[in-house]
């Protein structure tokens, strides 16, 4: 693993459609590196035209972080819709690459997320597959707290695997009618 010299500090920004084979790499790299802690397959997403992966970013918020002028991370978020439920939101699809990891580039996708959920929404929440304590502590680290347990939340190749369900509460977000 490469020391914390050799990494440069990490650019975050918004992919739009014309970064869809960014998102696309990256997106591919998780499902292959991580495949049970992710909804999808490699094998399901590796077959749909970039087209798809463009109109995903369309209808959504995704962050890509760039460290020395490749993909190395992404993070989704989703406001959620209905009447009673805008006030909340969630992350998706957060992975940082094997090389980048550890060297502050979840942290800044995170930081990214969560400014942008600030001007929406008034909580957070994901769902980490139990066992990844890596992810988890994470997470707690900054300010998320496990709120409950989806039991067989996904089933894989390997069987089912429960999520715990977390939550932030944005502090800075203003009521929301």
């Amino acid at each position: 693993m490469p020391d914390s010299t050799s990494v440069p500090a990490a650019e975050v920004r918004r992919l739009s459609a014309s970064l869809a084979a960014d998102y696309r790499a990256i997106r591919l790299a998780a499902l292959q590196d991580m495949p049970d802690a992710f909804g999808s397959t490699y094998n399901a997403e590796a077959v749909r035209p970039l087209t798809a992966f463009a109109e995903r970013l369309a209808g959504t918020i995704v962050f890509g972080a760039y460290v020395g002028g490749r993909i190395a991370g992404m993070a989704g978020f989703k406001r959620l819709d209905g009447a009673k439920a805008r006030h909340k939101g969630f992350l998706w699809g957060m992975y940082v690459a094997p090389d980048a990891r550890r060297h502050g580039v979840g942290a800044a996708l995170l930081d990214a997320v969560l400014a942008a959920a600030a001007q929406a929404v008034e909580q957070v929440t994901l769902a980490v597959v139990d066992g990844n304590g890596a992810a988890r502590a994470f997470y707690e680290r900054h300010g998320f707290v496990v709120y409950g347990v989806e039991p067989r939340a996904l089933k894989g190749a390997n069987g089912y695997a429960d999520e715990l369900l977390m939550v932030k509460f944005l502090p800075s977000a203003p009521p929301r009618a």
